[in-house]
């Protein structure tokens, strides 16, 4: 598998425009994005819940 997209054919290209920026859309600046908590999202959040010893388990 190719680590980009095929590009688009011209014919299915639209003719319009993008859209606005971001600072256009929210009236003013751009906000930077805030930190995410990479401990608790994505693959190795994931991993990190499954693998943690939660305590629940019993034995019968």
């Amino acid at each position: 598998m190719t680590a980009h997209l095929p590009p688009v054919p011209p014919d299915q290209r639209s003719d319009k425009a993008t859209g606005a920026s971001p600072a256009q859309r929210h009236g003013g600046e751009v906000r930077p994005p805030r930190d995410p908590n990479t401990a608790e999202q994505g693959r190795q959040g994931n991993i990190k819940q499954n693998t943690t010893h939660q305590g629940h388990q019993q034995d019968r």
